[in-house]
């Protein structure tokens, strides 16, 4: 495993709703209960923050501090402003959509589709919204790594990476026997190891991934971890100070790179995607 830090692309997200502890606290969208919650790791405790009336999957935050979050079902991604306790309607017509990822300067975002397996860019600015890549099967999670380079978990067991200009696939890594669902889900860019991070779920276990990767692309080495306890991994951020932040349906954990460890594994019914509060992130001990 990798620790050499690699150029960070991306932007510093601040807020003035900066919550006590907040470095172990994380926002929540609870696909099987409609809401989004923020979760508070130190004393366990659930805040319902909105009852979104309909299921979420995958949620990410702007440099405001503000949630973006995609519900497949409506084709919508809303917005969801902790601050003022408001919410709006960004983007409409992404019927399926899946998980999300702000680009590298904050002016666009990318729209997975889990069926038929596409991209969509949004332009915050011009509301315009674009397809980028066709044609992956299924689309799950999509992250940009250290060098720039665009990644998205395709048909399941495959990652693909992407032109971020043109959308073509200029290369790809299996990452095991394709099988139904089994294989990769959400993903994320992980500071601390310089590389990529995915939930794996399926029949042959579940746990996270690591993805190696250079400026090139794949170097085509990865690593599986089982999380024992952490069923159904879905929605993944990294904090970048060794610790990822796992969505697994009936729980919400804490992975811990550097031991392997689960050090926390919260009974969140439903939990999906998720997204660290603004705050000073600190490394969390094993």
């Amino acid at each position: 495993m990798k620790r050499v830090l690699k150029t960070i692309l991306g932007f510093l997200i601040c807020s003035s709703t900066i919550l006590p502890g907040s470095a172990q606290s994380i926002y929540i969208a609870n696909e099987s209960q409609s809401l989004l919650e923020l979760l508070n790791f130190n004393s366990g405790g659930i805040t319902i923050l909105y009852n979104i009336g309909a299921k979420p999957d995958d949620l990410t935050l702007n440099a405001q501090g503000q949630l973006l979050y995609s519900i497949p079902s409506l084709g919508e991604v809303d917005l969801y402003d902790p601050a003022r306790g408001t919410n709006s309607v960004v983007v409409t017509g992404v019927k399926y959509a899946r998980d999300l990822a702000i680009e590298p300067g904050g002016q666009t975002m990318l729209i997975a589709i889990y069926t038929p397996g596409k991209i969509m860019r949004y332009n915050f600015a011009t509301r315009a919204l674009t397809l980028l890549a066709k044609g992956l099967g299924t689309c799950d999670g999509i992250a940009y790594d250290g060098y720039g380079n665009l990644y998205a978990v395709a048909n399941h067991n495959t990652i693909a990476r992407i032109d971020p200009v043109s959308g073509a696939v200029i290369q790809t890594l299996v990452l095991e026997p394709h099988d139904g669902v089994n294989g990769g889900d959400g993903m994320t860019y992980d500071q601390y190891t310089g590389e990529l991070w995915i939930t794996h779920d399926g029949t042959t276990g579940y746990g996270v991934e690591e993805i190696e990767t250079a400026s090139t692309g794949f170097t085509g080495a990865f690593s599986y971890f089982p999380t024992p306890g952490v069923r159904s991994p879905d929605g993944i951020k990294s904090d970048g100070k060794g610790n990822l932040y796992v969505g697994a349906i009936h729980t919400a954990a804490i992975y811990n790179i550097p031991s392997q460890k689960v050090l926390k594994n919260i009974i969140v019914n439903g939990a999906d995607g998720v997204a660290l509060v603004p705050g000073t992130y600190s490394a969390v001990s094993p």
